[in-house]
C-alpha cells in the first residue's frame, strides 16, 4: 500500500512538472505585436483564437493550419523569446487544385501552394492577405537554429518558446 502511495504521488508530481514546462510558453503569441512597424500596431485587429504558442526544438520545421473566412482580411505575425539570433523563417501555403498527369490520364489533385516566404522579403515578421472563399490556411515555421531562449527554463537548452499571432478584420465588399 505504502508503494502504491508513493507511486501514485510520484505520478502526480511528474504530470505536474510537465503541465508546468508545457505551460511555460503559453502566451508568446500576445507579445507578437511588438515585432510589428509602428505603421501596422492600430487597434483595428481582432485577436483570432487559432493563435498558437509553444516550446520546439531549435533547427526544426514545424507546422500548422486554421482556417481563414471569407471576406476578412488576416494578419499572421511570428515571434520567438531569442532575444539575439536568427529570425523566424516562416511561409504560408493554402490548397489548390492542380492538374497532374498520372497514368497516362490528367487528373485534378488538391496541392499546397506557396503564398509568401518571408525569406523573400527581408524576414518580415508578419503577413497580411484577404480570403475570397473560406479555406484552409497552412504556416511551415523553422524556428532559428542560433540564439538564446530568454525563458529561465530554457536557458542553455536546444528548446525555445514560439507564438504564431492570428488577427483579422471585415473586408470591405469591392466589385458587385
Amino acid at each position: 500500500m505504502k508503494r502504491l502511495m508513493l507511486f501514485g504521488i510520484g505520478l502526480i508530481g511528474l504530470i505536474a512538472i510537465q503541465a508546468t514546462y508545457a505551460q511555460s510558453c503559453r502566451r508568446v503569441h500576445n507579445f507578437c505585436t511588438e515585432n510589428l512597424p509602428e505603421e501596422e500596431q492600430s487597434k483595428e485587429w481582432t485577436f483570432n483564437n487559432q493563435s498558437k504558442s509553444a516550446t520546439f526544438e531549435k533547427g526544426k520545421v514545424y507546422e500548422m493550419s486554421f482556417i481563414a473566412y471569407k471576406d476578412y482580411i488576416y494578419r499572421i505575425s511570428t515571434c520567438t523569446d531569442i532575444a539575439d539570433g536568427e529570425k523566424i523563417n516562416f511561409e504560408v501555403f493554402h490548397n489548390e487544385l492542380v492538374r497532374k498527369e498520372m497514368n497516362g490520364t490528367t487528373r485534378l489533385v488538391k496541392e499546397k501552394i506557396s503564398i509568401f516566404n518571408n525569406k523573400t522579403d527581408n524576414f518580415k515578421s508578419y503577413y497580411k492577405f484577404r480570403t475570397e472563399k473560406t479555406e484552409k490556411i497552412y504556416v511551415k515555421i523553422k524556428v532559428p537554429s542560433s540564439g538564446e531562449s530568454q525563458s529561465k527554463q530554457y536557458k542553455d537548452s536546444e528548446f525555445v518558446c514560439v507564438g504564431v499571432l492570428l488577427q483579422n478584420r471585415r473586408g470591405q465588399k469591392v466589385g458587385f
